[in-house]
């Protein structure tokens, strides 16, 4: 009986066996910049569901930064402003109507649009206490919820971070089977 042994396939197959932790560890750094491209996406979809505010404003408030322990999905802290909530004067001229949750209408007494900086933004009249006569009251800026504020409320959180799960997942799952049939 005569044993004959391939030397260069079973030297093929020890080098595949070999560059598997390289792919692997390839096939993890693309499925995070896979995550990081779709995530804002993802967490914009979702909260367009709740909120009546424009992708893009959404999308200038949310990023993804990546810590020592991973990816974050963060939203800027200050409030939007109320103008970017489909606000508008009421019919009757006596204030500000907005729609800030999708299918609720808002009202704010005394509220008004002006231009400040370029930009147009709704803002208050602010009582003034006391028997003093002021010619002009003071007014302040109206915000709404910020990103993320809107990141954090109910089960987003848990959400995203499914989300996110599943876009790494699949990923790697692909990338994997691609570097394997090659």
């Amino acid at each position: 009986m005569d044993l004959f042994i391939d030397a260069n396939a079973a030297l093929a197959v020890a080098k595949r066996v070999s560059e598997i932790p390289a792919k692997v560890a390839l096939a993890q750094r693309r499925a995070l910049g896979t995550l990081r491209r779709r995530w804002p996406v993802i967490a914009r979809r979702d909260i367009q569901t709740e909120y009546a505010l424009s992708a893009q404003r959404i999308r200038a408030g949310i990023s993804v930064r990546t810590t020592r322990e991973g990816v974050e999905l963060v939203g800027v802290a200050r409030g939007v402003g109320l103008r970017n909530f489909a606000s508008r004067r009421s019919a009757d001229d006596r204030g500000l109507n907005f729609t800030a949750l999708r299918g609720k209408r808002g009202f704010r007494r005394s509220g008004f649009h002006r231009r400040h900086g370029g930009a147009d933004i709704a803002f208050v009249r602010t009582p003034v206490s006391g028997d003093k006569r002021v010619p002009r009251t003071p007014i302040q800026r109206l915000y709404g919820p910020s990103l993320a504020q809107m990141l954090r409320k109910g089960d987003r959180p848990d959400r995203m971070a499914q989300a996110g799960l599943d876009v790494i997942t699949a990923d790697i799952d692909r990338l994997l089977l691609r570097s394997l049939r090659r």
